[in-house]
């Protein structure tokens, strides 16, 4: 088929720079010795996010319980939810979606983590949550340093869940004029991070996921000693 064969309006994609493009991101989160688990919500495809899987990554990535649901439908055995879900009747099936693979999700609000223990406890479940930092993008999370280690301590507290680490997703990087000051917003991103974990260590709260996002930022933030994990999701197809 010709292109001028396609009816408008279409996404075309050219799979052998995706290929590209996926390798590439592996590569960089190996030299710089991150797991990377990819956020599909550029492509939403399972069989986009399988390719991630095969060139290296530790899971994926997504934003919606939906999103999540369709994943696991579709083979996939690790999945994040770097959202904060508060619905019981979302959690519910966040609850059932655990029973199938590995999943793990955001919080960030003593009100969300006891939402999530309450039904993982009645649903007889352990979830895995990390609590998001704000770093700068200002839509969700807590800031850096003692705010999350107050919400690490409580959620340590609460029954059914499972403190796995700290995430954050320095999305402003995108407003950035030049490379210099995108590279500066990744490695204050990263800092923040480690600095934050470190402290929590300090404290006897040892993370296992200390998770930075957005492709902007995935060489500069994944560079800080520290960070253990990124998040890029952008890159398949740098739209």
């Amino acid at each position: 088929m010709r292109t001028s064969d396609v009816e408008t309006p279409a996404v075309l994609i050219d799979l052998s720079r995706v290929r590209r493009n996926i390798k590439a991101m592996s590569t960089l989160a190996e030299s710089s010795g991150v797991a990377l688990r990819p956020h599909t919500k550029t492509h939403k495809s399972p069989g986009i996010a399988h390719w991630q899987v095969q060139a290296g990554s530790a899971g994926i990535t997504v934003a919606k319980v939906s999103e999540a649901e369709v994943m696991a439908a579709n083979g996939l055995k690790d999945i994040f939810v770097a959202n904060e879900i508060v619905t019981p009747r979302k959690i519910s099936r966040l609850c059932a979606l655990s029973r199938q693979v590995k999943m793990s999700v955001g919080v960030d609000s003593k009100a969300g983590a006891e939402a999530l223990s309450r039904c993982a406890l009645t649903e007889g479940v352990t979830l895995g949550v990390l609590i998001e930092v704000n770093v700068g993008l200002d839509r969700a999370g807590v800031l850096p340093g003692q705010p999350v280690l107050e919400l690490a301590e409580y959620v340590q507290t609460l029954p059914a869940l499972s403190l796995e680490g700290i995430f954050t997703h320095g999305g402003h990087a995108y407003s950035a004029r030049t490379f210099e000051e995108r590279d500066a917003i990744g490695r204050a991103e990263g800092q923040a991070m480690a600095e934050t974990a470190l402290l929590l260590a300090q404290h006897g709260i040892e993370v296992e996921r200390v998770s930075v996002g957005s492709t902007p930022t995935a060489r500069s933030a994944s560079s800080i000693p520290g960070v253990t994990e990124v998040r890029p999701g952008n890159y398949v197809f740098y739209d």
